[in-house]
């Protein structure tokens, strides 16, 4: 499994009767191909490949949740996914001591519960 760091774009959209921006999607570009990512304020993304697969594991520890997603070029959407919702959710799945993992073992362990 290899760590890279793909291009994520952001796109908004512009309300014209509130003036306000709406984020419609999150898109990862990888090998001329794009991705429907889930993220939000505060997530940390980390992207892996491996074989034919691609992980992406989103963490955000300030609201407790983190997920996993795994896609396979050229869909744009995860074939599979495993998202734990609450800190206990984390801790059950990965251990009392999970911050200490590194981003690569912690998407190793979390490979396992998409089976």
């Amino acid at each position: 499994m290899t760590a890279i760091k793909p291009e994520i774009k952001l796109f908004t959209n512009q309300d014209t009767d509130t003036a306000s921006i709406q984020i419609t999607s999150l898109i990862l570009a990888y090998n001329g191909n794009y991705y429907h990512l889930q993220g939000g304020t505060g997530d940390t993304i980390n992207v892996f490949i491996q074989s034919i697969a691609i992980y992406v594991l989103t963490i955000n520890k300030g609201n407790g949740h983190m997920g996993l997603n795994a896609f396979m070029a050229p869909e744009p959407d995860p074939i599979n996914g495993v998202y734990l919702h609450t800190p206990q959710d984390i801790k059950e799945s990965l251990g009392g001591k999970w911050e200490q993992l590194s981003p690569k073992a912690i998407t190793m362990k979390l490979i396992d519960r998409l089976m």
